[in-house]
């Protein structure tokens, strides 16, 4: 514009513009004159220098800036980038070959149980070191992987790989709510997950442990497996669970803590008749599916299941037999507990040798007593309730006791 008021002009209204605005050293308050840093934040000729890159980890930058997913980890990162691509020829024939080969493996593999199975060799012959070869979803691509493969460019990758990471990470958090994690000195749990290698090629598992920063999570180190990306949450102890004194007034029935109803008592003969048939078909159907709740299997039993121990508790509703109950459980789980040494509470054992020593009941054990009668039973011989856990007493009673190495 004749008028100075083109882009870049700073000298007011009517006045002439300079003949090269950004070449010229008397415009030094324009900041076009001045050299700047470029908007990317890893330009190739100037790399982060190693006590930089942490923090360059950790600020906001564009998800797919070109040096961040080269072949090379970043600078002290030690994760790695994103692995060799694939030749296409050969993902185009194992995506179009699949649909032959994934049902025929299917086929095959009902086959070899029948024939085990009819071979009366379930456990006889030799047997694979591990169950991969079980897995057909592990030689199958996706529809929505193909393109991401084929391209090789992270943003595909990511759109791909963003969903499965949030399930894997959602599954885990799910777990750790109900129960799941491993045990810290602190009473806090930590929680894992993890994707393979075939998941995430393009992305790197830099790129996955940036996703899964975005939750809250971090990357472990995989140490020689370098097929797996390794990623951890760390869950403090719970606040103070509210429970009711083991000593205060009974729990009134029906409540989480107080009795709970029992089964129809003409119907409990039947149920530990049969289910000595279909409780083992049940876990030859189940074996391989993964379970939110560690203690799943206590959880079904104590709905289909009558222990020949808690049958008469049960069958009379007695609050005499359930107590003769409680304390016949606790004290076959609390002798096994206390054999154990404290060597092996190493790990969980705070700076002035004390630890817990940890055992949990389940429903079936205190099901017309309830929580509180058992958590009462517990007290009297030193077990509190595990500040590790929120309490659930609907379905198991955790508890815990201190000791000392």
């Amino acid at each position: 514009m004749a008028n100075g008021q083109g882009y870049g002009g700073v000298n007011g209204y009517g006045a002439a513009p300079p003949q090269n605005p950004y070449g010229q050293a008397s415009y030094g308050a324009n900041p076009y004159a001045q050299p700047v840093a470029p908007a990317q934040p890893y330009p190739a000729q100037q790399p982060y220098p190693p006590q930089q890159a942490q923090q360059a980890h950790l600020a906001p930058q564009p998800p797919y800036a070109a040096a961040r997913f080269g072949a090379a980890p970043q600078p002290g990162g030690g994760f790695p980038g994103p692995a060799p691509r694939r030749n296409r020829l050969v993902v185009l024939l194992q995506f179009l070959l699949q649909w032959i080969y994934a049902p025929l493996w299917i086929l095959g593999l009902v086959g070899f149980f029948v024939l085990l199975i009819l071979a009366d060799n379930v456990g006889g012959g030799p047997s694979p070191n591990s169950d991969g070869w079980l897995k057909v979803n592990r030689g199958f691509i996706p529809p929505r992987r193909l393109r991401a493969e084929l391209t090789g460019r992270p943003e595909h990758w990511e759109r791909y790989v963003t969903p499965i990471l949030a399930r894997r990470i959602a599954a885990a958090e799910a777990a750790h709510a109900a129960g799941d994690g491993e045990l810290r000195a602190d009473h806090g749990r930590v929680v894992k997950a993890g994707l393979a290698l075939r998941l995430y090629r393009g992305l790197g598992a830099a790129g996955v442990v940036r996703l899964a920063e975005r939750h809250g999570w971090h990357g472990v180190a995989s140490g020689t497996d370098a097929g797996h990306v390794r990623l951890a949450r760390h869950f403090p102890a719970p606040a103070a669970p509210h429970a009711p004194s083991p000593q205060g007034p009974p729990a009134a029935p029906g409540t989480p803590w107080g009795p709970q109803p029992v089964r129809f008592a003409p119907l409990l003969p039947f149920v530990f008749l049969l289910q000595i048939v279909y409780a083992p078909v049940y876990g030859l159907l189940t074996c391989w599916v993964s379970r939110t709740e560690p203690d799943y299997w206590d959880r079904w039993a104590a709905r289909w299941t009558v222990g020949p121990r808690a049958f008469r508790a049960e069958f009379t509703n007695s609050p005499a037999a359930w107590d003769r109950h409680i304390r016949r459980i606790l004290k076959r789980d609390a002798t096994r507990e206390l054999d154990r040494s404290a060597e092996s509470y190493r790990a969980l054992t705070a700076p002035d040798g004390t630890f817990l020593r940890r055992i949990h009941l389940a429903r079936a054990t205190y099901r017309g007593a309830g929580a509180q009668q058992a958590l009462r039973i517990a007290a009297e011989q030193g077990w509190i309730l595990d500040p590790a856990y929120t309490p659930d007493p609907a379905n198991s009673l955790r508890l815990a006791r201190p000791d000392r190495a």
